[in-house]
């Protein structure tokens, strides 16, 4: 590895020996010391023929006395390399790549320039001693002069402090670890505009950016951290150092053809290009409605003069270095630095116009000058302290002695310029100042709103007060950068897929919340609110008396609860007609019992439901039913059974009196309780509980809910053994359809059974497919209410009316005609009627007696 380094030196030695430059580079800064540290800076610049024949802002000069001023601070200081003089030598680079290289191997070789001519010879015609070769480098200002720098300097062991390039790739591992810097890489500048965005939610942005090396470099950084925070920049617009016309309108129209980017990031590394881009943005009227982020490139206060209300300016940390303007000021001929009279012209007065107060804050390069020369310094301190009891000279011969500096220089940590200072992976932290550009009565300034510092964790690291900023046009609210669609409530956006980058909107499904981009749906009992940003849960809705189907079924029922009245005030009116002894009174009176309650059980159907509700009506329901049917099956069976047997014999039969018949019907409806009381025992809640109902809501109309009494095992059983009666009704009246005309009662039985099967079969689907609790009530009130018309219509109704408005039979009528009730009266005196038992005539003998036994039997 030494011989390799060797031969290294020795080819470079006898490149340089052979290499003419520019007649400025010979020029040299030099202040004697014992110990020497470097510095190249950037002082001319030009191509060609005049490749250093143009002399930079004075701005740069004040950066060759920032390290002139750091190092008498430091020879000043008795706790710095005490009995050693700190000595510097600083070089022109003329803002060139290979120039710097040259400055670096003066320095590490201790090489002196020579002028031969009009050229420069490097490193000359002798070598200095050991002591005067530079122990460190201050330097450079840009990326690519740094590289090439560490490519060399990094061959002697030689540390390179640079207070201006801030390349990324500089920090990489395989770089020489001889590099640091006093200025931090573009990953935190990055870092910082990225925050700045997400903080104020701009997701869509444009990018003007020079082409500088430099500039490219930091675009990069960007690219790479907005990938990280899914910003979006496929809007870029690029400009040369000195944009030209046509660069300038390309730009203007891109930006315009965009107009959902609002925020415009702008990198560029000088202020006159700058200028040029603010300039065109502002002759182009871009000024409302853009935003522009833009990096520390407002290096002069004349820039103010261009810039747009509204600007947010991420600035290096520039703090304002009294001492150092006291003494810039107080310049005047210098014999000592060689470029002063150059840049400041007969008796300094253009650095004192370029001097007012505060010109320190216009110069992000100042403060990382002087921090480097006191890091140097202070590494160089504990490293001769360490190592050197003797003779400084001998100290400086000792082999490891530069690679102490190395490991000093990363150790050290004093309180700097900006504040506490200590290197971290040889660069150290970001610190920036959010600026903003503000008109006040057309008067332009700029105002600190924020801070941005990477010592911070992430999310405080940027420090913003919104109050301070002053929008573009004086607008108060945060403009919005996004290329995404507004969309109405309900509604998720989503990535459009034509325009990149860019989202639209998507309705989401009804009952759905919008959660972020995501569509969530909402339980069934719940419903979105009116800005679908949660889910509500919805009351539940019952029966109200104003529904039509409601209405209209209480209607019905009320009309056949008023029949019901008149039939049983008929009934008992005329209980000892004939007709109404022959049609069982007893019976009767079960059955209206049983209608009059079929129809009281509809009323708690249309109550608001709950256990003792539902459970009053669905045992009300089951027991009516019982009550109705198991009468009307003792009467057909009774009729059907005496009449049978009037064909055998004359004797009635058993059972067909009416206490037997009572005790029967007694029995059939007493089973009803008992299988209620059995299935709420085998069945816990079977008859208390309800069911929620969700109607089909009509389109863009909100789910609701509805609640019901619920059916369960024991209504389903007890309506299971009413169904029973009513088929054995069904039979019995169909084997009684022969009975004689005379005594057709069975008839309207018939009818009244057949008819009630209607409503059954009308109701049941009618139930099972209903959402609704309406269209449930009315369903389930839809079969007491017909059966109770039926049932008064034909069997009660009819009689009554024969009894009240009987009518005298033609003789010559055939009385065997069925469908008629056929009886005769005969008047005895004034409203008795004396009871005549009914026509046999055409009948056989057997059909006579089984007539007399129904009229007798009761």
């Amino acid at each position: 590895m030494a011989f390799r380094h060797s031969i290294a030196i020795v080819l470079i030695v006898y490149i340089v020996n052979a290499a003419r430059i520019p007649k400025e580079l010979c020029t040299v800064y030099n202040s004697t010391g014992d110990v020497y540290i470097g510095g190249i800076f950037s002082l001319h610049g030009g191509q060609d023929e005049q490749e250093c024949g143009l002399r930079l802002p004075v701005s740069a000069l004040q950066l060759t006395e920032a390290m002139a001023f750091a190092v008498n601070m430091v020879n000043r200081d008795d706790t710095m390399l005490s009995n050693i003089t700190l000595g510097f030598m600083i070089h022109d680079d003329c803002s060139r790549s290979e120039y710097a290289m040259w400055g670096s191997l003066s320095l590490v070789m201790g090489a002196n320039p020579v002028l031969e001519g009009t050229q420069c010879v490097i490193p000359g015609r002798k070598l200095r001693e050991i002591h005067e070769m530079a122990m460190g480098v201050v330097g450079t200002e840009t990326t690519s002069s740094s590289e090439v720098v560490i490519s060399t300097a990094g061959l002697f062991k030689t540390p390179h402090v640079t207070y201006g390039a801030t390349g990324q790739e500089l920090y990489e591992e395989h770089y020489n670890p001889y590099f640091f810097g006093t200025i931090s890489p573009d990953v935190y500048t990055a870092k910082a505009i990225m925050d700045l965005l997400v903080h104020f939610d701009w997701y869509y942005v444009a990018l003007v950016y020079s082409t500088e090396q430099g500039v490219l470099d930091l675009e990069h950084e960007v690219g790479i951290e907005a990938a990280k925070h899914n910003i979006c920049m496929i809007i870029k617009a690029k400009v040369s150092e000195h944009p030209e016309e046509a660069e300038l309108k390309n730009m203007v129209s891109i930006l315009r053809l965009n107009p959902s980017a609002s925020v415009v990031i702008l990198l560029t590394n000088s202020a006159a290009t700058t200028n040029a881009v603010m300039a065109a943005a502002k002759t182009a009227q871009l000024t409302h409605g853009l935003t522009w982020v833009t990096g520390d490139s407002f290096i002069n206060r004349d820039l103010y003069d261009v810039a747009l209300e509204g600007v947010l300016l991420v600035e290096y940390l520039k703090p304002k270095l009294d001492d150092f303007e006291t003494y810039f000021r107080s310049l005047s001929y210098s014999k000592t630095n060689p470029w002063y009279d150059e840049f400041c012209g007969g008796g300094g007065s253009d650095c004192h116009d370029a001097s007012e107060d505060g010109f320190s804050m216009y110069n992000k390069m100042l403060a990382p000058t002087m921090d480097a020369v006191f890091s140097l310094a202070r590494a160089l301190d504990r490293t001769f302290d360490d190592y050197c009891n003797g003779s400084l000279t001998d100290c400086l011969y000792q082999t490891g002695i530069k690679d102490a500096v190395l490991e000093n220089l990363g150790k050290t940590s004093f309180y700097g310029t900006r504040g506490h200072f200590k290197y971290k992976d040889n660069s150290v932290a970001g610190q920036f100042i959010i600026r903003n550009v503000h008109n006040t009565d057309g008067m332009l300034s700029v105002v600190e709103v924020g801070t941005w510092n990477s010592s911070f964790d992430e999310a405080g690291r940027l420090q913003v007060n919104e109050n301070l900023i002053q929008w573009q046009n004086g607008s108060g609210g945060i403009p919005k950068s996004v290329c995404r669609e507004e969309c109405q409530a309900g509604y998720v956006v989503e990535k459009d897929p034509v325009r990149q980058c860019c989202w639209g909107c998507r309705a989401c499904r009804e009952g759905d919340i919008v959660k972020g981009t995501k569509c969530i749906q909402c339980e069934q009992k719940e419903w979105p609110n009116a800005d679908f940003t949660a889910c509500d849960e919805l009351i539940a809705k019952t029966v109200t008396f104003n529904q039509p189907l409601i209405v209209a079924i209480i209607s019905l029922t009320a009309i056949a609860l008023l029949l019901c009245g008149l039939t049983t005030c008929g009934m008992i009116k005329h209980r000892r007609h004939a007709l109404i002894k022959a049609s069982s009174r007893e019976l009767s009176a079960v059955n209206i019992v049983g209608v009059t309650l079929s129809l009281i059980a509809v009323f708690p159907f249309l109550s608001e439901p709950s256990a003792g509700i539902c459970g009053v009506a669905q045992s009300l329901y089951a027991i009516s039913f019982t009550l109705t049917y198991a009468p009307l099956l003792l009467k057909v069976n009774r009729i059907y059974r005496i009449f049978e047997s009037s064909r055998k014999t004359v004797k009635r039969p058993q059972f067909t009196g009416s206490t037997a018949q009572l005790v029967i019907v007694a029995m059939l409806v007493i089973t009803q309780p008992i299988v209620i009381l059995i299935t709420a025992l085998a069945v816990p809640n079977t008859w208390i509980f309800t069911v929620d109902l969700f109607p089909k809501p009509l389109t863009n109309q909100p789910r609701t809910l509805e609640v019901f009494c619920g059916v369960g095992v024991g209504f389903l059983t007890s309506m299971c053994y009413n169904f029973l009666l009513l088929l054995a009704c069904c039979y019995y009246a169909y084997k009684a359809r022969s009975v004689p005309g005379n005594f057709n009662e069975a008839r309207f039985y018939v009818a009244s059974v057949y008819t009630t099967l209607v409503p059954i079969v009308a109701a049941l689907p009618l139930y099972l497919t209903a959402d609704k609790a309406d269209v449930l009530a009315f369903s389930i009130s839809l079969v007491p209410v017909i059966n109770s018309y039926v049932t008064l219509a034909c069997v009660y109704l009819s009689k009554l009316y024969a009894v009240t408005v009987g009518y005298q039979q033609p003789a010559t009528e055939d009385q065997n005609r069925t469908g008629t009730f056929q009886t005769r009266f005969l008047k005895v005196g004034a409203g008795n009627t004396a009871k005549v038992y009914p026509s046999t005539s055409g009948m056989n003998e057997g059909a006579s007696s089984a007539q007399m036994a129904v009229v007798k039997s009761d």
